[in-house]
């Protein structure tokens, strides 16, 4: 079960509020009372010493009291004061006349008793005298003030019990508003979002916070949805290929040439389909980052060389120069995968580079970093479709890609492989004029802690 937010801030308000009161009613009670004793108990003082002052000690060790008139006649009646004198053993060996109880032997002190307010102190030859007075309507002002903060405060903790009730719910109904919006939101309704209008505290920047985490919920959505309808789309064409042909080819007798015909066609479009799987695979690996990079020195201009050497014939069939400039760099990471992103973009630039065109492919340094740069003439990249090129499965133009034997996750994949070895990629492009990707990786001597790199 989940504890009510609104009761925990009710309890912790009201413990906080009778500790308050508590400690304010004390010493209001104190001071209150130290104020009306005041003068009973200079008064006090002086009987008592008025007590200790006729107390002499005989020849054979007895105490007596010796009293003038004035005196005895102050400590006569009801209403007058009473005195009370022990010896060093605490018997009791004077008391005045009224009808008090006497009490045991206490120490010097001030007290009130009952109704009675006391005052002992030491006298001669280990005696105590202790002077007491009736003091009702000292003692009945303290407890009505007492009685007045005990009402006052109980009043004021109801009050404060209602208000902090009726706070608490204006305080939480963000919370709850948040909560209900938050409980809405599903796999098949990610477009609604928490309403920020009456919410500008710390609340609103929260509300705002979960919005913001919703928007990217929902287009991670999105797009995983559009990964998965593009797969199924790009799968179905060369799986329709390869079903025709072979029911083509299964239906009657054929020549050999026929059989070898169909069997070319099945086989480059099962060619298509395994390189689209694997990129399918390398970037699901990437998503949940089980894909390790090995982290190793690698000459980054000899893999430039082997890759621009390998894609020659490519160049010579689609008459494109390609001019390889590689100065020689090192990099720490994974020589297959910087092998696969240096092939995507030279392959790119190879294939959409019209004929009597050139790339120009160099490796530098700048500032510590290498850089490497695929600089081509081709067809170049419409604007609006610039900011959507690293996107998975997006193709400019979509039915030359296709010719091309495209599935739009090349350069997905770079990305990805750029930037598990610490690096950027960006590019320029002008329809008509032509491509120019850029990547920069840190050196190898640049990289503090290389192992790091395995975690993708």
């Amino acid at each position: 079960m989940f504890k009510s937010i609104r009761r925990t801030l009710l309890f912790w308000y009201a413990l906080i509020f009778v500790v308050l009161i508590a400690a304010f009613g004390a010493t209001a009670v104190e001071r209150l009372r130290h104020t009306a004793f005041r003068g009973v108990d200079s008064k006090l003082d002086a009987y008592a010493q008025v007590i200790a002052g006729g107390l002499e000690e005989m020849n054979d060790g007895s105490i007596d009291l010796e009293l003038s008139r004035t005196a005895r006649k102050m400590f006569r009646g009801e209403d007058h004061p009473y005195y009370f004198v022990w010896d060093q053993a605490g018997k009791l060996i004077h008391r005045s006349s009224p009808p008090v109880e006497a009490p045991p032997r206490p120490s010097p002190a001030r007290r009130s008793r009952g109704s009675h307010r006391e005052v002992s102190m030491a006298g001669p030859a280990g005696t105590l005298v202790l002077v007491g007075q009736k003091a009702k309507q000292e003692v009945e002002s303290v407890q009505e003030f007492l009685l007045a903060i005990l009402g006052a405060g109980a009043g004021l903790m109801l009050v404060a019990l209602v208000g902090g009730w009726f706070l608490a719910g204006r305080v939480l109904r963000p919370i709850e508003r948040i909560s209900a919006t938050a409980s809405a939101i599903s796999a098949a309704n990610l477009s609604r979002r928490i309403d920020v209008a009456q919410t500008e505290d710390e609340l609103g920047r929260l509300a705002t916070t979960l919005n913001e985490t919703f928007g990217r919920l929902e287009q991670a959505f999105e797009r995983q949805a559009r990964f998965t309808a593009d797969a199924s789309h790009e799968l179905r064409t060369p799986l329709s290929v390869v079903m025709t042909h072979a029911e083509l080819a299964l239906r009657k007798e054929r020549s050999p040439e026929e059989y070898r015909e169909a069997l070319e066609t099945v086989l480059e479009a099962s060619k298509q389909m395994k390189a689209l799987v694997e990129g399918l695979l390398t970037l699901a690996r990437a998503d949940a980052r089980q894909a390790l990079i090995a982290a190793v020195e690698v000459p980054l201009h000899v893999v430039v060389e082997e890759v621009a050497a390998v894609l020659g014939p490519l160049a010579l069939e689609r008459k494109v120069a390609v001019t390889v400039h590689a100065a020689p760099l090192k990099v720490t990471g994974d020589r297959d995968r910087l092998r696969e992103a240096v092939a995507n973009l030279l392959t790119n630039a190879i294939r959409y580079t019209p004929e009597n065109g050139k790339v120009d492919v160099t490796l530098q340094e700048e500032a510590g970093v290498a850089v490497f740069q695929v600089a081509d003439t081709g067809i170049g990249i419409p604007e609006q479709d610039q900011p959507h090129l690293f996107e998975r499965f997006f193709r400019a133009d979509s039915a030359r890609a296709r010719d091309q034997g495209g599935a739009g996750l090349g350069l997905a994949i770079t990305k990805w492989i750029v930037e598990a070895h610490r690096g950027t990629i960006a590019f320029r492009s002008r329809e008509g004029t032509g491509t120019t990707f850029t990547v920069r990786l840190p050196q190898a001597a640049k990289i503090a802690d290389a192992a790091t790199l395995r975690e993708v």
